[in-house]
């Protein structure tokens, strides 16, 4: 009788260390960063709320986004990134920009090309996936109004939510 409870309450510690052993597994999160998928979802920057269509060819991804509203209220972006992380909560990038804004805020008129460098963030707050957040520096390749030559670099950035379709 001592036999079979001694066998009862070694299976139930070492089978409960197993189990346990295997849940750990399972809750820690899984690494995307040489997986590809798909991304798609809605920014804005300081002029417009644009679409952006993207996808992550392993480390290495590539977005594309943008508005077009009026001849004299327009952007378009291109980003070319590097997953520095990448689990199914969040994603750390760094990013290589470029694009194009035409457009006006109560300050001024914007007409001008950069190309910049920028960090990326996309997390997840409580259940919710897909928050963005980007920021950076840009030079200004070509200003065509000539209202920023005092202002060489400008900051570039983004907000918003991007949905990334992870296996």
């Amino acid at each position: 009788m001592k036999i079979i409870l001694f066998i009862i309450i070694t299976s139930m510690l070492f089978g409960g260390i197993v189990w346990a052993n295997a849940d750990y597994k399972e809750s820690q999160p899984k690494n995307l960063k040489n997986i590809s998928y798909p991304e798609i979802g809605l920014t804005t920057s300081s002029l417009l709320i644009c679409p952006n269509l993207g996808y992550w060819f392993g480390p290495i991804g590539i977005r594309l986004s943008g508005m077009y509203q009026n001849e004299n209220h327009n952007e378009a972006h291109l980003n070319l990134g590097y997953k520095l992380s990448d689990n199914e909560k969040t994603q750390h990038s760094i990013n290589l920009l470029s694009g194009e804004i035409i457009g006006s805020d109560p300050g001024a008129d914007y007409y001008y090309t950069y190309l910049g460098v920028a960090y990326g963030l996309n997390f997840s707050i409580k259940e919710y996936r897909g928050f963005f957040i980007e920021i950076g520096m840009a030079k200004v390749l070509h200003d065509h109004l000539g209202n920023l030559k005092d202002d060489p670099f400008v900051p570039c950035g983004t907000f918003g939510y991007i949905y990334r379709f992870t296996p």
